[in-house]
């Protein structure tokens, strides 16, 4: 188709961008089929891709498939999902049952009936034979944001032929990758680090400016771990990269945490990349890398005449391409260093597809499609081509999916095209791949300063023959990539009497005339002649098609339907499965022909023990009896706990022991307050004795001695005692116990005022004056005296 064509389909007119496109898919899905469903058995079950696929596949070579299996919704959606995930397990069984060898390599689903796997063109037959399959197809991509990006520029041509850049390895100077990233598993072939910052310090992960083997790109800012998905991602989580299946050379020349990018640090490593490039297999070098300042001539300095310039050019001279971002400034007159270098490749940004309103770096733009530039990208006379910029679905770091945008993005994509281009043939040199990334993409006009651009397409390399149009060395090319209408899988003419499609499928054994007309054939008989598939008949378009099979349905869910092809009759067997719901603790249900799924007879939980509790156990499926100890309580402390014996029911419990061990105390339970107590008892203790005082008893000691009696009153002329007889003290006054000497004293003993000495009257004492000292005392008294009171009073003394 031209640019300016248009397509009629059947009444509607489709633009050129996407009736090419269209036509492809439908005359692939109406007129390629008959031929091949005659050929292979249940071939009529296959989808058209995935028929394409099959037709020119090599020897073991193996797709990514997904089958679905006869199943009827209303059934499978009006069980339970504990009932549906057995019924779908059934089915697929079925299937699964009849290939053992290969049954162990599939993704299963649990609530419809299907699964996926791999397989080769044989497997695939094979499955597309059983009765119970319905249909098999080609695993669709999905292509979240970036999915534009790809078919705009030509990778997925190069991906439908099977060139997805392997055996390529492109160089990414960045910031690092997250090598453990799922969408890049695999990819990082090997990782060095040359990273000295502005003011001279190593920032590479161990400190030091240069760095080698695992480890050594640790991505601290994601910067670097985006562009490497763009390129390289296998499309679990973010979208498909461009080259999915080239591999990594990973640099770190730089870390957000250091003193800013310095330029020795991207030519130490371009250096290296030199030095090694064929160990490395590197054929791709990517810089999403620039200065502030731009620059539009590339003979001056700094575009020439530096390291930089000299080792992309040496780079270029042993098959190396190196791709640099533009920058995203928005000038319009100069791009960034080292994108201005004139063998570096400068790549700036167009939009993949409409993605609404876009402002950034001081510019926005109101609309938004595929194609048009983006304001932001720096462009000039020395700009190379544009490629997709905003926004890019790409890998993130910590393993998660983000978008991606600026001329950083557009680099990688324009790499990643490189990589399928040098796949697709080895021995080009880089000013061919970025000849052949120019010549065949459309001419993108910058609307601030009417310069246009090229964008990078590589849809001219990659013809995919029966896409509806010609491209490179292709004669004819009408949609059809099954061939057979005269059209060849080479998209040449059919030479004279080769089989041919005259795109009526009800006729067969058509031939080429050798100028690509197709012969009318032979009518096709559909009957197959069985009954349980109904009477086929034949559509020119889409061939034979299946009869309508008598109805299995006879809206019982539990009978199993099916059509006996010996009797020719429907018949409907009861499936107790089908009721089961797993449950053991509401009884086996079961299937009635009629009257559909029936409740099953609970166990009984009685067993004659009146203090067991019965309870049915789903996880063991049993029935079990537990000691319920409380249905015996009969609320009394005193005659102990009551317990249940699952046998012999209740049992009565043990009374509290009341022995405390301490013989003087009295103990008992108190049903009131539920305790023991022991109650001391003093008169345990007494020994009947009043003189040794009165025992008590101690609740821990036992019985105590009493404290014997005091007897003393205090009178130190009596005489105390303790009476046990009489159960008292006693207290006999002792006169001579009062005797003063004084025989002119009466001595007396008063029980209550002790000692009494009482004057005799009359009485004279006499002292005997032998004593010498007897006599000087009387003297002195006499003379101190006068002896007139001794006289009156003791009448006389007799001095002898």
């Amino acid at each position: 188709c031209s640019p300016r064509e248009e397509r009629r389909v059947k009444g509607m007119f489709i633009p050129k961008r996407f009736g090419c496109l269209f036509l492809a898919l439908m005359v692939l899905s109406v007129s390629a089929f008959p031929l091949f469903a005659q050929s292979v058995g249940g071939a009529e079950k296959l989808m058209p891709s995935l028929r394409a696929r099959l037709k020119g596949a090599a020897d073991q070579e193996t797709f990514r498939f997904s089958v679905v299996l006869r199943d009827q919704a209303s059934q499978r959606r009006s069980l339970s999902f504990a009932d549906r995930r057995r019924h779908v397990r059934r089915r697929q069984d079925a299937v699964l049952d009849a290939l053992p060898q290969w049954a162990g390599r599939t993704r299963r689903l649990e609530n419809v009936a299907g699964f996926s796997g791999m397989g080769d063109a044989s497997l695939i037959q094979s499955i597309a034979r059983l009765p119970e399959v319905e249909r098999v197809y080609l695993d669709i991509p999905l292509f979240p944001l970036m999915s534009e990006g790809g078919p705009l520029t030509g990778a997925d041509h190069a991906a439908t032929l099977g060139i997805t850049g392997s055996g390529v390895n492109v160089a990414i100077l960045d910031g690092g990758v997250m090598t453990s990233h799922p969408d890049l598993a695999g990819d990082v072939v090997a990782e060095a680090c040359f990273c000295e910052d502005t003011s001279g310090l190593g920032c590479c992960p161990d400190g030091s400016s240069t760095m080698m083997g695992v480890g050594s790109v640790t991505d601290v800012d994601g910067h670097g771990t985006m562009v490497s998905g763009v390129i390289t991602s296998s499309g679990g989580v973010a979208s498909r990269g461009i080259a999915p299946d080239s591999g990594i050379v990973a640099v770190k020349v730089y870390d957000p945490s250091s003193a800013g990018l310095s330029i020795s640090s991207v030519d130490a490593a371009l250096d290296w990349i030199l030095s090694e490039h064929v160990s490395l297999g590197v054929r791709v070098v990517n810089l999403s890398l620039g200065s502030v300042s731009t620059y539009s001539n590339a003979s001056a300095y700094p575009c020439a005449g530096t390291l930089t310039a000299a080792l992309v050019s040496d780079l270029a001279a042993v098959g190396i391409a190196t791709f640099a971002s533009s920058g995203n400034d928005g000038v319009d007159d100069g791009i960034s260093f080292p994108a201005c270098i004139s063998e570096a490749i400068s790549v700036g940004g167009v939009y993949d597809a409409n993605v609404g309103f876009s402002a950034w770096a001081g510019c926005s733009d109101l609309t938004t499609a595929a194609d048009l530039f983006v304001c932001h990208t720096n462009s000039g006379p020395l700009l190379d081509m544009l490629a997709p910029d905003w926004r890019t679905r790409t890998t993130a770091l910590g393993g998660g999916a983000t978008n991606f945008g600026g001329t950083s993005a557009s680099s990688p994509y324009a790499a990643g095209l490189a990589a399928l281009l040098f796949a697709q043939d080895p021995s080009r040199t880089p000013a061919e791949v970025k000849t052949l990334l120019i010549s065949g993409g459309p001419s993108i006009m910058n609307p601030s300063s009417g310069l246009s651009f090229p964008r990078a397409d590589v849809s001219d390399e990659f013809p995919v023959c029966g896409d509806g149009e010609l491209s490179g060395n292709e004669e004819c090319d009408d949609g059809n990539v099954d061939g057979g209408d005269c059209c060849s899988s080479l998209c040449t003419f059919d030479a004279a009497s080769t089989p041919c499609d005259n795109e009526d499928a009800c006729t067969t054994d058509s031939l080429c005339d050798g100028g690509g007309s197709c012969s009318v054939g032979v009518a096709v008989i559909c009957d197959d002649g069985l009954y349980c598939t109904g009477v086929e008949s034949c559509d020119s378009d889409l061939g034979c098609q299946p009869g309508v099979a008598p109805s299995i349905e006879d809206g019982v869910g539990c009978t199993v339907g099916a059509c006996d092809e010996v009797s020719d009759v429907v018949t409907h067997s009861p499936d107790n499965g089908a009721c089961d719901n797993g449950l053991y603790c509401d009884g086996v249900e079961v299937c009635d022909p009629v009257l559909d799924c029936q409740s099953g007879v609970a166990p009984s939980i009685e067993d004659g023990v009146g203090c067991t509790v019965g309870a049915c156990d789903e996880v063991s499926d049993v029935v079990t009896h537990s000691p319920d100890n409380g249905a015996c309580d009969n609320g009394l402390y005193c005659d102990g706990v009551e317990v249940c014996d699952p046998v012999l029911d209740c049992q009565s419990g043990v009374a509290p022991s009341t022995e405390d061990g301490v013989g003087c105390t009295v103990d008992t339970c108190d049903e009131v307050n539920d305790l023991v107590m022991h109650t001391a008892d003093d008169g345990a203790c007494s020994n009947g004795l009043y003189c040794d005082g009165l025992e008590v008893c101690d609740p821990m000691l036992d019985c105590q001695s009493g404290s014997a009696v005091s007897a003393d009153d205090g009178v130190p002329c009596t005489i105390d005692s303790c009476d046990e007889s009489a159960g008292g003290v006693l207290h006999v006054p002792d006169d001579a116990s009062c005797d003063d000497l004084d025989p002119c004293t009466a001595d007396l003993c008063d029980a209550l005022l002790g000692c009494q000495n009482e004057v005799i009257a009359g009485c004279i004492a006499e002292v005997p004056l032998s004593d010498g000292l007897s006599r000087l005392l009387l003297i002195a008294l006499l003379f101190l005296t006068g002896g007139a009171g001794l006289w009156s009073r003791w009448g006389r003394v007799h001095v002898s």
